[in-house]
């Protein structure tokens, strides 16, 4: 595998790959990221994985400074799984002068995450439009996890008009039902026994849904739960799984996403579901 540093580097050694597959990572690598590698194995020649963690996306500098890092680790990882390239580059030189991103982002970057965290999707869609022109990849893979970054970036795309096949892959999970993140490494024993009742309450708010058909009266029900269970929630929302718009009558498939906080480590989930069981 190829370490490289720089974008003068990456440029140099891409010039000649043929079909390329990037999966963007903020490294300490999980069994998810290892999903999204071996997919991206199926659909291209060379594979590259940044790592990098991006400061713009931030907004508690004290979440940067804690932010899990683990590159040594993670290059073994990516060693063992074959990757042909690791971009690791340095704040530096990602950004050499302030940030600029020209892009106007649709009102969906304000709502969920976005109205919790100012600025995120931001700094989310300005490291990948940098990665997607540096790198110029065929294909990009994304976890769903993060349902919203996955929309997001779908729609840049789209705007932009980039020549990259999007690929959204399922949510990797524990045997808890725990999806997998980077924050789990902090999470103290006595939290990791408590964290999977994110999952279970969305779960259990489709179950709701099904019998009472009231949105909101789930949606409300599922953020009591989860702060009588010690939470501090952001959200609890059902949207349209298509462009994450507040359902109407007619919609059928829906996503249930929930943001909260457990010993202030802070953690998302998803699950997508149809009204009608099909």
């Amino acid at each position: 595998m190829i370490i490289l540093k720089n974008q003068d580097a990456i440029r140099s050694i891409l010039k000649d790959k043929k079909i390329l597959a990037l999966v963007p990572t903020m490294g300490n690598l999980h069994d998810g990221h290892i999903s999204l590698i071996k997919h991206a194995k199926k659909h291209a020649d060379s594979i590259i994985v940044s790592i990098f963690v991006n400061p713009i996306q931030f907004n508690s500098s004290d979440d940067l400074k804690n932010y899990p890092r683990s590159i040594e680790k993670d290059i073994n990882i990516l060693k063992k799984h074959g990757v042909d390239i690791l971009f690791n580059p340095s704040e530096k030189d990602i950004y050499p002068a302030k940030p600029y991103l020209a892009y106007e982002l649709p009102p969906l970057a304000s709502q969920l995450c976005g109205s919790k965290r100012p600025g995120h999707f931001k700094g989310v869609i300005t490291i990948i439009e940098k990665l997607f022109d540096l790198i110029k990849p065929d294909h990009v893979f994304f976890g769903k996890k993060d349902y919203q970054q996955l929309m997001l970036i779908k729609q840049f795309i789209f705007d932009r008009k980039y020549e990259i096949t999007f690929h959204s892959i399922e949510t990797v999970r524990e045997k808890d039902s725990l999806a997998l993140s980077s924050r789990n490494s902090l999470l103290s024993k006595e939290s990791r026994l408590i964290v999977p009742t994110l999952y279970d309450t969305l779960k259990n708010a489709i179950i709701e849904l099904k019998k009472f058909s009231d949105i909101k009266e789930v949606e409300l029900s599922a953020q009591k739960k989860l702060t009588d269970l010690g939470w501090i929630v952001d959200y609890v929302e059902i949207r349209r799984q298509k462009d994450l718009l507040k359902p109407i009558d007619s919609d059928k498939k829906l996503v249930i996403l929930g943001a909260a906080y457990y010993e202030n480590i802070r953690l998302i989930d998803n699950i997508e579901f149809c009204t009608d069981d099909s």
